[in-house]
């Protein structure tokens, strides 16, 4: 199993409130959770006016499955970003391998007794 993650910082030179900050920043996530099928969420700077920061990941049974599907991703938040006047500051990427967690004897998930 592989979690491809990637996180979007923008600078948002145009809003002048938190309700706006958000307002605008609620159909990029929707947008990237119904379009990609991957979760999506606002990971940083909640409380400034014109920073923001996007986390997306999505899960996949290899890195050869997610690497096409998070280009794509890529691709769209900046065209997204030149189109809305927004700069992207920053793009943070990366996968995370695990071993085979559905054979027999992995302990990955795995209930702790209560004790």
């Amino acid at each position: 199993m592989v979690v491809a993650l990637a996180v979007f910082d923008f600078h948002l030179p145009s809003c002048r409130g938190l309700k706006e900050k958000r307002a605008f920043m609620r159909p990029l996530k929707a947008r990237l959770r119904t379009g990609f099928e991957i979760s999506a969420a606002e990971v940083a700077h909640q409380d400034l006016l014109q920073r923001a920061a996007v986390g997306v990941v999505a899960v996949g049974p290899d890195r050869s499955a997610l690497e096409p599907l998070l280009s794509k991703v890529v691709d769209y938040v900046e065209g997204w970003a030149e189109e809305s006047g927004v700069e992207l500051t920053s793009l943070r990427s990366e996968f995370l391998e695990y071993g085979d967690v559905g054979a027999a004897g992995s302990s990955f998930g795995a209930a702790e007794e209560p004790s």
